[in-house]
């Protein structure tokens, strides 16, 4: 089953006018937003759209109310950037709740991408990504996570309390990626031996 485009695509592809139907794929959006985003005066459209209204929701796919003319005239300061911008919305989320799906999917292995973070009851990271491979999967060592990782494994023995300080940048990185793109699901090392 394919994934649906999330909220945050779907939210870009008005700002652009692209036309989509209600059941457009997180991949065919991602295929557009990806075009979108090798133009640079359409990225710099987008960085402005952002510095204006602060949209860096992802709980609706409908955009905040502004001006185009408001939208022309806007000079992002120097220093600005919505990476970091991002960065402090992946904080707030991570200080009101946890990172994981919910409700966290069933987890399936064959051709599917899987990185691990934080410590394992289940063994040593080689140990995981072993399991997964003799499951049909894919772990490779990468320490980045993009949407183009199905499955980021957060291990049991990680932090409790998740707070910006306390977690790491595999973290952070899934929890925009998942907003942006709909992937990767960020599922707990529990939810994930349950599938073994």
């Amino acid at each position: 089953m394919k994934t649906q485009a999330s909220n945050r695509q779907r939210k870009l592809l008005r700002f652009f006018e692209i036309p989509f139907g209600p059941n457009i794929s997180a991949g065919a959006a991602g295929w557009h937003i990806g075009w979108l985003m090798a133009d640079e005066p359409s990225r710099e459209r987008w960085e402005r759209y952002l510095y204006l209204t602060g949209d860096f929701d992802s709980t609706s796919d409908q955009l905040m109310p502004f001006a185009p003319a408001q939208l022309e005239a806007v000079r992002i300061p120097a220093g600005w950037n919505s990476e970091q911008a991002r960065s402090d919305v992946a904080a707030k989320i991570m200080t009101e709740q946890t990172p994981f799906d919910f409700p966290q999917p069933e987890v399936h292995f064959a051709g599917q991408v899987f990185i691990f973070t934080g410590k394992f009851e289940f063994g040593s990271r080689k140990q995981c990504q072993d399991a997964v491979i003799a499951c049909g999967g894919k772990a490779p060592d990468s320490k980045s996570v993009s949407h183009d990782v199905d499955y980021l494994v957060i291990g049991t023995q990680g932090s409790p309390r998740w707070k910006r300080g306390s977690f790491g940048n595999k973290i952070e990185n899934g929890i925009l990626a998942r907003r942006d793109f709909g992937s990767p699901a960020i599922i707990s090392e529990d939810h994930w031996k349950s599938f073994l």
